[in-house]
């Protein structure tokens, strides 16, 4: 085997994939890794290597990063995958391997950690061994795949990995298929591939098979056909891939869109003077098609909605994105705008600390990438953004770290509702009309989100007060409101409370920790020490007594860890708070620790837990 001329000044090797050198003004540029053989054969090439970039962690493109690294190169890795390929045993030990329906190829990694030198993040121009070169996400045989851009010759040429081996064709097939029976690789390869077209790329150096040097928009529109051709037995891919083609919004009034192709839906509300402001904005779910399991390597955020925006309101940009609720599904595309667009993120304090400390708690759908919160909105405050008024209102039921959000636009009344309310028609039907009188209210409580039992009664009163017109939720149509809506509004918040009395302790006076059963919880969830020393933790429990009550609080951890206390006086039913210390004995990784809860002298036992770990580079 030996380097290869491809273009001037860039060479191929073929080892168990494709690896490339390009010359830089720095030193060579290598494209993934193979094996690592290509290290004996460095003489062949004009200058030594000066940055290694991989394009995914797969075992044959990855695993000669880690003697690269050894070797003085600093290696480069796609932002989604620096955990994967740093740690793979970590990520080995957590991933199941006996009952899998999850087929996504993340078994397939190096079996050696690497060392990684920086991330490849969406959309940037990086510079490596003096080359500049635009990132470009390519999900597909991972969903975190990336490629790299860059001008030689007066031509753009795209590093692609494994978005196309040949005109019309992939290396395999296999890794689409995230799940068990699905393929949603498939889709997110011809989104790619449509991606690369976008781009005007004039030639594309696949990570598996032949340099495509000539008529490469031809080679990626055979591909997109044979794409389409895989998934015509799987029904809604097709038109998953349509949406690649289609407007990316819709206009629900003037100065009000919807996204057609966020996950949870993305509202866009634009002002007299052109600038836009995002309800909520989280996945584009056409062009990176997650598996149904979660893990931070199982998803990716990218930007979507924008050219729709711009083509219909003339907005370049989004100027605020202001947040219902915490789950990623809502808010993962935030940190991405930011980012790239200077986006300003305004919160409600409810779910303020959690966007901004995602490692702090351990509620349900944490998108791990902290979101600076640039204004932070009281629930009972009424705040202005250009020409509009917004006014927010306590929720609590989908999850208590959320607001509802009033706002007056084209005449009408408005509400964003988050998910706390979806609504079902006669038959199941999910996309129902303006008939209340046949809808029925969808049970989407969520009790690990800190569910109480009056959640319901609240968002539902201030529904009342405000009697919106319209009503915007995280996954539905525009919802048109009447006197039976706001019926059925009143109906459901007083049955919520019946239905979970009826089938839980949950009496005036007996004892109960409310209707999520949490004690209580520590935060920060996530502490790493450096080295071992005291550790100071907030600690909130919960009286679960109808009657003002002693609790004691004690951190406790393994043998070994010593752990303080206090005494707190708590009125009925009220989560108190204190600082309280937790000392390690000595290195650890993950090591769970407890708070342990005695109310008025009877014993709860450890209500809650949080993580430690001592030493190393990683949580």
């Amino acid at each position: 085997m030996h380097w290869e001329a491809v273009l001037p000044g860039i060479w191929i090797y073929r080892d168990s994939c494709n690896v490339y050198a390009v010359e830089g003004p720095g030193g060579l540029l290598i494209v993934d890794a193979g094996t690592g053989a290509w290290l004996e054969q460095l003489d062949e090439l004009p200058a030594r290597p000066a940055a290694l970039a991989l394009t995914h962690y797969f075992r044959d493109h990855a695993a000669g990063a880690a003697r690269a690294a050894r070797a003085g190169i600093p290696v480069y890795v796609p932002e989604y995958e620096r955990a994967i390929l740093a740690e793979p045993q970590e990520h080995l030990r957590r991933r199941e391997t006996y009952i899998i329906y999850d087929n996504l190829w993340d078994l397939f990694v190096p079996i050696e950690p690497t060392p990684v030198a920086g991330v490849l993040r969406d959309y940037d121009t990086v510079t490596l061994a003096g080359i500049e070169a635009e990132v470009v996400p390519l999900p597909g045989a991972t969903l975190t795949q990336s490629g790299l851009i860059l001008e030689t010759g007066g031509r753009r040429i795209a590093f692609c990995g494994e978005t196309i081996h040949s005109p019309g064709r992939v290396a395999r097939v296999a890794p689409f298929q995230y799940n068990y029976n699905d393929l949603p690789g498939a889709q997110n390869c011809y989104v790619s591939a449509q991606r690369l077209r976008d781009c005007g790329v004039a030639g594309l150096l696949p990570s598996l098979g032949q340099p495509i040097l000539d008529d490469a928009d031809s080679a990626l529109d055979q591909l997109q056909q044979s794409l389409r051709a895989l998934c015509a037995g799987r029904p809604g891919m097709l038109g998953a891939m349509d949406l690649v083609h289609a407007d990316p919004v819709e206009k629900v009034t003037e100065h009000v869109w919807k996204s057609r192709v966020s996950g949870a839906l993305s509202w866009f509300l634009i002002s007299r003077s052109g600038k836009c402001l995002a309800l909520d904005y989280g996945y584009n779910m056409p062009a990176a098609a997650p598996p149904g399991y979660s893990n931070p390597w199982r998803r990716r955020a990218l930007l979507h909605s924008l050219d729709g925006l711009k083509k219909h309101t003339g907005a370049d940009r989004v100027d605020v994105a202001l947040v219902s609720h915490f789950h990623d599904d809502h808010v993962a595309g935030i940190p991405v705008l930011q980012r790239v667009q200077g986006t300003a993120c305004w919160a409600p304090e409810p779910l303020a600390d959690l966007l901004e400390h995602p490692e702090a708690h351990c509620f349900p759908c944490n998108w791990p990438v902290p979101i600076r919160v640039d204004r932070r909105i009281g629930v009972d405050e009424i705040v202005r953004w250009e020409e509009y008024t917004f006014r927010f209102g306590a929720m609590n039921g989908h999850t208590r770290f959320s607001a509802l959000i009033g706002f007056e636009a084209d005449g009408k009344r408005f509400v964003h509702t988050g998910d706390q309310y979806f609504f079902i028609g006669e038959g199941g039907d999910w996309n129902i009309g303006r008939d209340w009188k046949t809808t029925h209210m969808m049970h989407n409580h969520v009790y690990r989100n800190g569910a109480l039992l009056g959640g319901y009664a609240q968002s539902g009163k201030w529904m009342l007060d405000w009697r919106p017109e319209i009503v915007l939720n995280g996954h539905q149509a525009p919802l048109y409101t009447d006197d039976d809506f706001f019926a059925l509004i009143a109906r459901w918040s007083q049955e919520y409370e019946e239905i979970h009395r009826r089938a839980m302790a949950l009496g005036e006076e007996e004892v109960h920790f409310n209707l999520d059963s949490w004690g209580g919880w520590i935060w920060p969830y996530r502490t790493h020490l450096a080295e071992p020393g005291p550790a100071v933790v907030r600690v909130t429990v919960r009286n679960p007594y109808p009657r003002a009550a002693t609790l004691d609080v004690k951190l406790v951890g393994p043998p070994g860890w010593l752990g303080t206390g206090r005494s707190l006086q708590a009125d009925a039913r009220a989560e108190v708070s204190a600082d309280l210390t937790i000392t390690p004995d000595g290195p650890c990784r993950r090591q769970p620790f407890a708070v342990e809860l005695i109310a008025n002298g009877r014993p709860f036992g450890q209500v809650a837990e949080a993580l430690m770990t001592v030493g190393g580079s990683e949580f």
